[in-house]
């Protein structure tokens, strides 16, 4: 573990964001209210190397999407009153080009007159755009894909149809790998009958693939796609839940993997009760084909078990490319000894059945392991879940775990300064056996690497 050598004094308020090995450097960048978005730039040594202001005004009301690319990140505004699109080119150093003209060029007006945010993809290191639009006679939407470039010649752009009903249908994600453009959508009839669809087109042949679950009255919560672009499979798991009003059953989980053509490649599986032994959280990860680990935490205003609640203000609706890799948690829960405490750790088969569970009980107002927050990333295809450990009076710890050889969990305790505060909403990967953490210490914040030696 190595800390950052500069301490930085914690401007407090706003919002933190973390951009792992730009190009060898790291870059935390805050952004205030009412404020120009500042970067403290370090070095591969944790060294802070400078701090720049960024030439952009972030109103109250604007999206903000930060996409990282192989030597550099794009920052990404978008305005609804009045309707502005901008977009900076940031390098390693810091240093920021305004390249808007990528969005505004007369040549693009098929796509570029859009008053909606657009969704940023990191495709084969080169920026990718996409911008949807509903067509209700048809009951569609059109989704193009853009691939924005600096001359004055129409940029190259494809576009894709998928059935949908704004009456009845929710868009949950989408998402763009390898020339697949993959979509996920919820819907519910007017039977009350509930759907769950994945829908995946190849953009160079046009082919378009579907398939469709179905639950009756139990809503999928926070359905959720993940991609292996090793063999092209499409993984998709949801929470389930009856309807609101309903009482009765607790969550279940549905999950389902499916080949390139959508089609199962085992047995669609539900595990019940995912939050049995009164837990407040639960982790979830399979041994071999892992694309990370399923975390869930309670939360009463989703339905009094179990809401998943993104920690991201600044991310799309919709997944992009770095969610492969990292997921991470704000808390989502007040302790309480009223409220369920412990943490649950399961590890999948490869046919998604239970094979080892552990429960790690609190009492409340002590917790061996904190239910959150916590983070999951996969480094050299191991699934990590890092947790904080209680280890003394006001003193913790970190906690990574991950799939062991024998069928068991892997617990290694990380020895940190007990009194940093370690911001795991903001964990990223740094390399292929690295990752960094920023943390607070009084009024100073910093950064931390942590490298995997075994």
């Amino acid at each position: 573990m190595q800390y950052s050598k500069s301490a930085i004094k914690d401007p407090g308020g706003g919002t933190l964001k973390l951009l792992a090995n730009v190009n060898g450097f790291h870059h935390l960048i805050y952004f205030g209210y009412a404020k120009k978005p500042v970067v403290y730039v370090f070095n591969s040594q944790m060294q802070l190397e400078s701090r720049k202001e960024l030439n952009i005004s972030i109103p109250e009301n604007c999206d903000v999407r930060l996409l990282q690319l192989k030597d550099h990140y794009v920052l990404y505004t978008h305005t609804d009153r009045p309707s502005a699109h901008r977009l900076m080119r940031i390098n390693r150093d810091g240093l920021a080009t305004d390249i808007s003209n990528l969005l505004n060029k007369p040549a693009d007006s098929l796509w570029n007159r859009s008053k909606a945010t657009f969704q940023l993809f990191n495709h084969n290191d080169s920026l990718y755009l996409i911008a949807h639009s509903y067509h209700n006679e048809q009951k569609k939407i059109k989704t193009t894909i853009v691939q924005p470039k600096s001359d004055a010649g129409v940029s190259p752009f494809s576009q894709v149809l998928f059935p949908f009903d704004f009456e009845y249908d929710e868009l949950k994600e989408v998402t763009l790998l390898k020339k697949q453009l993959l979509v996920l959508k919820t819907s519910r009839d007017e039977d009350a009958v509930n759907t769950l669809m994945v829908i995946k087109t190849d953009l160079l042949t046009g082919n378009q693939f579907s398939k469709q679950f179905e639950s009756g009255k139990y809503v999928y919560h926070n359905p959720t796609l993940r991609y292996n672009t090793a063999d092209s499979s499409v993984f998709v798991y949801s929470l389930l839940r009856t309807p609101f009003g309903y009482r009765g059953a607790r969550p279940e989980l549905f999950m389902a993997r499916l080949n390139s053509k959508l089609n199962e490649l085992n047995p669609v599986q539900t595990l019940p009760n995912i939050f049995k032994g009164n837990a407040a959280s639960a982790f979830m990860v399979e041994k071999t084909q892992t694309l990370g680990w399923m975390c869930f935490s309670y939360d009463q205003r989703a339905f009094g078990r179990g809401g998943r609640m993104p920690s991201n203000q600044f991310s799309s609706d919709y997944m992009d490319e770095t969610r492969r890799f990292t997921d991470n948690w704000l808390n989502p829960f007040v302790y309480d000894e009223n409220m369920p405490t412990a943490v649950s750790m399961t590890l999948l088969k490869n046919n998604l059945e239970r094979k080892t569970d552990s429960i790690v009980k609190n009492t409340g107002s002590y917790y061996k392991i904190h239910p959150a927050p916590f983070a999951q990333f996969v480094l050299q295809n191991t699934a990590y879940l890092l947790l904080i450990e209680e280890l003394a009076a006001r003193k913790k710890g970190l906690l990574l775990v991950s799939p062991g050889e024998n069928g068991e969990l892997n617990l290694q305790p990380l020895r940190v300064h007990d009194q940093f505060n370690f911001l795991l909403s903001l964990v990223q990967p740094a390399g292929d056996h690295t990752f960094i953490i920023p943390f607070t210490n009084k009024n100073e914040m910093g950064l931390m690497k942590v490298t995997l030696t075994n």
